[in-house]
């Protein structure tokens, strides 16, 4: 097929996006839909690929759907969970099934490992279904998604080497379950199933691409593109009331510890923080013990509230400690004309450009993360100017006609 006939069929595909969650449960998923509206916008049909679950959006295509699985409940077979990790004959059947029926020109995966397993690849490749996959986490190299593990960064495993998985239970502090990840990766690493019918990786970080390529992955496979952000949805507000967000899970590896070692030492600064999870209590009662007015727990926000709440913000804090890919927390804040604080983790120094959009520190260190706090809130005008160069870089670089043309090029080159 020539170069001009194959731009002009792409303009009119049809797409099989899939994932394991069909609603929104974290960035993997908000950029799964984000991507989906682009392509439909630009005259695409979606048909997507999912698990079944009371909380998914509505979809025509959801017969198609695997059975729902949950691996934080104690119900069902241990043993038939173990199996689906590995491969499930459920998705690969049902996968060939909506390839018969929809006839996708390509499929457009994102997070597939465990609720729907890699088995889905053979099924595509089977029915001759061109497969691109955006990298959300570190799956492919690392058993447990994150290369986190004991509060600690870690990058023991990778190609023919995954074994520590099991010694440190990387899995959910679980030996069985680490011992699962283990062999799903030992099985399709000697399948050669992500090298062989992937036809290309998406890399949202070059941080990220950097260490998977480290770790095995084949660097021709494999192109970096930022995530898109819809910006119209996301009005700029450039001033800003007395305090500074924090935005996310309320976990382990999210840096918590030190934004509240922070806070002790900027007492000035007032820190909502934004969300749930399992440090919540553990967290409260750290900031109690220290006395820490300046803090507030706001709990889970979500929709026109949480952005309002974001968009009088003076500054976002992201202080992760762990390998972040790219941090939507960050997309939005800048869509938002809000600068960020960040740690220099992961993707986040791709993100936030130190002095211009934000201002970096190093992981861990609460005394340089008090003085980065402290330098923006007591200089209003200049978190200003840093919110508006923020919003700018956005406009230039994630904005989504601009991120469709790169998908495109890179279904083109994938069809080819």
């Amino acid at each position: 097929m020539t170069g001009s006939r194959l731009r002009q069929d792409v303009r009119s595909m049809k797409v099989l996006v899939a994932n394991k969650f069909h609603y929104v449960k974290g960035g993997a998923e908000r950029y799964y839909f984000e991507l989906a509206r682009i392509l439909q916008r630009k005259g695409h049909a979606v048909v997507p690929f999912a698990m079944e679950h009371e909380k998914n959006e509505p979809s025509e295509h959801s017969r198609f759907f695997v059975s729902r699985v949950s691996f934080e409940e104690d119900s069902g077979s241990r043993l038939a969970k173990a199996a689906r990790v590995i491969y499930s004959t459920e998705a690969r059947r049902k996968i060939e099934d909506l390839v018969t029926t929809e006839r996708p020109d390509i499929a457009h995966l994102h997070n597939i490992a465990h609720q729907l397993s890699p088995s889905i690849l053979y099924g595509l490749k089977r029915r001759g279904v061109p497969v691109v996959q955006t990298l959300h986490d570190y799956k492919i190299v690392c058993p447990n998604y994150q290369m986190f593990v004991e509060g600690e960064t870690c990058e023991r495993c990778g190609a023919w080497k995954y074994y520590p998985a099991i010694f440190h239970r990387c899995m959910h502090g679980s030996t069985p379950f680490s011992l699962v990840v283990c062999v799903e990766a030992y099985v399709h690493q000697l399948l050669g199933t992500y090298g062989r019918l992937v036809d290309l990786f998406i890399a949202p970080s070059r941080q990220l691409l950097e260490r998977v390529v480290a770790h095995g992955v084949d660097r021709e496979k494999i192109v970096h593109l930022p995530y898109a952000i819809e910006l119209d949805e996301y009005a700029p507000r450039y001033d800003s009331e007395d305090y500074a967000v924090y935005l996310g899970r309320l976990s382990i590896g999210k840096g918590l510890e030190t934004l509240v070692r922070a806070a002790e030492r900027a007492r000035d600064v007032e820190i909502r923080i934004l969300g749930d999870g399992p440090m919540a209590d553990d967290l409260k009662r750290e900031v109690e013990s220290r006395s820490l007015g300046n803090v507030v727990f706001l709990g889970y926000r979500s929709g026109e509230e949480l952005t309002s709440i974001v968009a009088g913000a003076r500054f976002v804090v992201v202080p992760s400690e762990c390998f972040e890919n790219s941090p939507l927390t960050v997309y939005e804040a800048s869509a938002l004309g809000k600068p960020v604080v960040g740690s220099r983790m992961g993707g986040i120094p791709e993100l936030v450009l130190d002095g211009e959009t934000g201002l970096l520190f190093e992981p861990r260190s609460d005394a340089e993360l008090a003085d980065r706090m402290s330098s923006l809130w007591s200089d209003p005008a200049r978190a200003s100017a840093m919110g508006r160069a923020a919003r700018e870089r956005a406009e230039r670089e994630f904005a989504p006609d601009r991120h469709y043309e790169a998908i495109m090029r890179i279904y083109e080159r994938v069809m080819q």
